[in-house]
């Protein structure tokens, strides 16, 4: 359905905001018999672009937004340039009636454009933006009641290990590499549990992807906490980082063998705004090295992926492969890749 402006009028008297609406565009609109999200920008004559969100998913219950909501609002008020979230009486996000279904509704300022590309100077200030948030949150004891989707132990959307497993466990690869490829795997997993009930675990963004970030200004403003949760700062830091570095579309002149060198820069950025505790340190390589060698678009989706060279029977790149994840795996490198010197980051 589209939502038209009757719809919108009403959902800014039911947040007493007033203001003569000219357009209406819809950035996300999704529905089906069950769920529905409506990400709609709306532009005004008098007042500045709000963004009302219509909701009803189910992994997104109101109590979780209404945390989320929260947790942004906090930021904000620290001195972080995110959207204002504006209240109906005492609650960011209320229910409403849309034809036969309830949604959650929350309705924010808009304060930009997406950016588009990543360069070294971009990768750096994100670094310091993520130190910076996930500083306020330790210090403001922020929790929101829920995973996000990079949790290293749980539910973790760029783990490509269990694709690994299977493709392995199908397919005609070498038996040997597959063995000790787990066996290693295992080793690095039960080195970082030792230590995870100690890593400090609080709320995070959940999503920080240059498609949720903007300038304001010379500042970076970050927006989008649809999937933010509470996560251990430093696998957020390790995932995400990977996440802008490894994913993201480049600036002109950047090819993918600048990414590892990104990855750099944001790590930097990250530790000058928050230095890591010796448990977080402890553990800091085997949560590099288990992300990096099963990164979710080398064993799957990519053209040189593993899933797509088994497809093609291109068995000598096959084994190239397993020895690259069998390496990242054995050396330390996430001390190499950063050129990590603790003093002079001030850790």
């Amino acid at each position: 359905m589209t939502i038209g402006l009757e719809i919108i009028k009403e959902v800014l008297s039911l947040y007493n905001i007033k203001g003569q609406v000219t357009t209406v565009y819809d950035f996300i609109h999704y529905r089906d018999e069950n769920e529905l999200k409506i990400i709609s920008k709306v532009d005004f004559t008098d007042r500045d672009s709000l963004v009302i969100k219509f909701v009803r998913e189910d992994k997104h219950p109101s109590h979780i937004i209404e945390s989320q909501s929260a947790f942004s609002e906090y930021l904000r008020s620290q001195g972080i340039s995110t959207p204002r979230r504006y209240l109906s009486e005492d609650k960011y996000c209320i229910q409403y009636k849309l034809d036969y279904m309830y949604v959650d509704i929350t309705v924010e300022d808009y304060i930009g454009e997406e950016i588009r590309t990543l360069d070294a100077h971009l990768a750096m200030k994100v670094g310091e933006l993520m130190g910076k948030i996930h500083t306020l949150s330790e210090n403001g004891n922020c929790l929101i009641g829920q995973s996000t989707i990079f949790d290293l132990l749980g539910y973790n959307e760029v783990s490509g290990y269990n694709t690994f497993c299977e493709l392995s466990e199908t397919h005609n690869i070498d038996v040997t590499m597959y063995q000790k490829i787990k066996e290693l795997y295992h080793k690095r997993l039960e080195k970082i549990r030792v230590h995870w009930n100690t890593l400090p675990r609080f709320a995070t963004q959940g999503d920080i992807s240059i498609n949720n970030l903007t300038y304001v200004g010379d500042t970076i403003g970050i927006f989008d906490y649809n999937i933010a949760g509470d996560e251990t700062l430093v696998g957020d830091m390790v995932l995400e980082g990977l996440l802008l570095a490894y994913e993201m579309d480049l600036s002109f002149g950047l090819t993918d063998n600048d990414r590892a060198s990104l990855f750099q820069h944001f790590i930097q950025g990250y530790l000058t705004e928050r230095p890591l505790t010796v448990d977080e340190k402890n553990v800091l390589s085997d949560i590099y090295s288990i992300a990096f060698a099963f990164w979710f678009t080398k064993i799957k989706y990519d053209e040189h992926s593993l899933e797509k060279l088994i497809e093609r029977n291109e068995k000598e790149k096959v084994g190239r492969l397993l020895h690259e994840i069998y390496t990242s795996l054995v050396r330390n490198d996430f001390d190499e890749q950063c050129e990590l010197n603790w003093k002079v980051l001030g850790s």
